[in-house]
């Protein structure tokens, strides 16, 4: 019984550590994925409205996003254009594991795509 006293923190301290680390590295693949549905509308013409709702559509999991730069598209561009759309999503993830300090990640995603395509 000592023994299970003196394990179970730390028994429940990695296990909580590995569910958390697999809700961040679930989170970042999400958001990666959506930023590349925002880049997709942008790069189809769409406004930046609608390219950051593609975003959010994309990743219903995530509900704290917030975008950093956005370029858009210049008007008439087509399939032998050489401009690139870009969107940056950025969202955060309180980290907590009993026992040690809680802390917050900022998780980043950009994505680019050729315009006209």
């Amino acid at each position: 019984m000592v023994e299970l006293a003196l394990v179970l923190p730390l028994l429940v301290m990695l296990l909580v550590g590995i569910m958390n680390f697999g809700i961040v590295f679930n989170r970042q693949v999400s958001i990666q994925a959506a930023a590349r549905e925002g880049a997709r509308a942008l790069a189809l013409g769409e406004s930046t409205a609608a390219a950051q709702q593609a975003v959010v559509d994309a990743a219903p999991s995530v509900t704290n996003l917030s975008f950093g730069p956005v370029v858009t598209c210049a008007a008439g561009s087509n399939a032998t254009s050489t401009q690139y759309a870009s969107i940056t999503v950025h969202a955060r993830y309180a980290f907590s594991i009993p026992f040690v300090h809680d802390f917050d990640m900022d998780l980043t995603a950009t994505a680019r795509m050729r315009c006209g395509l």
